[in-house]
This record gives C-alpha cells, structure tokens and sequence, in this order.
C-alpha cells in the first residue's frame, strides 16, 4: 500500500485584498487559483516559474504565513481547513522555510549564534545545551564555530545562508520550503550550498519544496517538477519526465531559456510581452495573450489538467490526453 504524501494540497486559491477599494467597496485579487499538488515524504520538489507567478505566495499560504480563502491542505492525515489553527499549528512545527535573502532574513542586531539560538529558546532548551546544539548545527551546516560570534554584516552572504538552514534544522523539521536560496549567492557560494543541501537531506531524511526560477537547478536536485504562471500550475509531472519531454509552451519557453548543454533540444522560444497583472487577468487560458501556439479555445476557455504520461500532467488544449481528475497522488503512481 502506498504511503499517503507528506502534504497534499487541492483546490487551494488565495486572494489578497485591494485596499483601494474602501470599507464599502472592499476588493480582492486572486493570487492563486485552484491549485492541486502531493508532495511526497523524501523528495525535491520543485516549483517553477517567473518572479510574480504566485510561488512564495503559496509556500506562504501552505505555511500559515498568509490566509487562503478556498481549498485544504492535508499534513500527515490531518486536513487543515480557514479555520484550523490547531492543524496549521502542527504543520509549522514540521516545517521550516529558508528565504531568498540570507542577510534579510537575520537579525543584523544578534551574533549567528544567537539567531541560531532563538527556536531552540523557544523550546525551553537550557543555555548549556543551546549553546552545544548550535555548534553541532553550524558544523552540520559548514559554518566554522570562529564565525558564531559574527553579526550578518560581518560574513558572505554564503556563510549567512548556511546559519539561515542551521537555524531552518534547530527544530529537528520533516519539511524545509527552500525559495529561491541560491539567488543572492556568488557562483562558488551556490556550488556549496547545493551540495550541503544534498547532504543534509540524506543526513535528516529531510523533504524539500524548492521555489526557483532556476531550471538547471531544478534538473540537478529535483525529483518532481510543477510549473506556474500567474497562479495556475500549468504543468506537473516527475523530473526525469519533465526534462525529457515539456509540453506546456510555457514550460518549452523556459527551458530553452537556460544555458546548460543538453537540457534542451529545440531551438531557443523567446516569449513577446510582460507576465500580466493578476488584478486583470486574461480570459481563457491565462498564457495564451504570449503563446505563438494558441487556438481560437484557448482565448476564452481555460483548459483543465489532462494526463499524458506517467504522472504527467499538462493545462493545455493543444494536448488531448485523458481528463486528469483530483487525484494528483494517483496520477504520480
């Protein structure tokens, strides 16, 4: 019998509110839109997309750090609804969230040490055990006990993400969200952290959700891949199967786009045009005001997922492949 996945997330929409609208006439804007995923226990995986797709809002709504207005989100069998703070309380507590900016996210006031310290406070550790946990987490991490006593402004931007993921692993978590944590880091700081990621995954049997706009990243680490655009995961299958063979136009664009030998067979797809805003979303397909490919449907007619591998899933109406249903768990086995 197949384990259940570790979260599984179906119909989830967020909308954030227009305060330009007043008290009478308050307005909302759906961020994202009917979003169906399973991430299994041990795997990398990765969602894709350009800035303002709408992936950290959903890292954020899936974390509790902002509020969905549709759907559930299932943590180890327990379904977390609006209004279940009790659920969400217990999925924070197996999850941690390493962010874009190492330096942003540390308190430029506290040594590393200290912000290392912090969750491990909050668990009523005592100060002697603290201070032995974060020495044994640093050197997990690579980051040598002499820079402990360091502020942020003090280090590279390397050695603050690697006290941002000792910090991320002091609450012993099942789930790190990891978005965009290469981004702010020099070339060799990103060879590095790459490979303590892997290692820390084997060493805690972790399970990561990389948000990246970073394809070549995502072929190197990645064990499934979803693919967003301005809300709406429009492609969703296993790496391998991905890589080998994307559909969405979409996803054909951005991985002609990356400068990595082999990745991409065809020839380079340039997309026309800016991402569009989420306040006036386009009808239909919401890609296809930059698709060269669409037909007269895709203009007022939003397609819906459809199976065409072995866990592959596109949103597209150039593919004809079987109606995918809700069962994304099924649709991966």
């Amino acid at each position: 019998m197949t384990a259940p996945p570790l979260l599984r997330i179906r119909n989830l929409s967020v909308r954030f509110a227009d305060r330009r609208g007043g008290i009478f006439r308050r307005r909302s804007t759906l961020a994202i839109h009917d979003i169906d995923l399973d991430i299994q226990a041990g795997e990398t995986f990765c969602l894709l997309g350009e800035s303002g797709s709408g992936k950290t809002t959903l890292a954020s709504a899936i974390l509790g750090l902002h509020p969905f207005h549709a759907g559930q989100i299932a943590h180890n069998g327990s379904t977390i609804n609006r209004s279940n703070d009790t659920a969400h309380q217990r999925l924070r507590a197996d999850c941690q969230m390493v962010f874009q900016s190492p330096a942003a996210s540390l308190n430029p006031h506290l040594t590393l040490q200290q912000s290392i310290e912090e969750p491990l406070g909050a668990k009523g550790m005592g100060s002697s055990r603290r201070r032995e946990t974060v020495c044994e987490l640093a050197g997990l991490a690579g980051l040598s006990e002499d820079l402990l006593g360091r502020r942020p402004g003090e280090v590279s931007g390397g050695q603050n993400q690697r006290a941002c993921i000792a910090r991320a692993l002091s609450t012993r978590p099942k789930l790190l969200v990891l978005d965009e944590p290469l981004t702010a880091l020099d070339a060799v700081a990103r060879q590095q952290i790459v490979a303590l990621l892997c290692r820390l995954k084997e060493a805690f049997r972790l399970t990561y959700f990389l948000i990246t706009h970073d394809l070549a990243l995502a072929s190197q680490i990645g064990t499934h891949v979803a693919v967003m655009y301005l809300g709406t995961l429009v492609e969703q299958a296993p790496a391998a199967s991905f890589f080998a063979h994307p559909y969405h136009p979409y996803a054909q664009a951005l991985l002609s786009s990356v400068l990595r030998p082999g990745l991409w067979q065809g020839e380079r797809i340039v997309l026309h045009g800016e991402l569009p805003s989420l306040k006036h979303p386009p009808d239909g397909c919401v890609f296809h005001p930059r698709c060269v490919r669409h037909l007269s449907v895709c203009t007022h007619t939003a397609p819906l997922p459809r199976v065409v591998g072995g866990g592959h899933t596109v949103c597209c109406h150039l593919f004809n492949g079987r109606p995918a249903g809700n069962n994304i768990r099924e649709q991966r086995q």
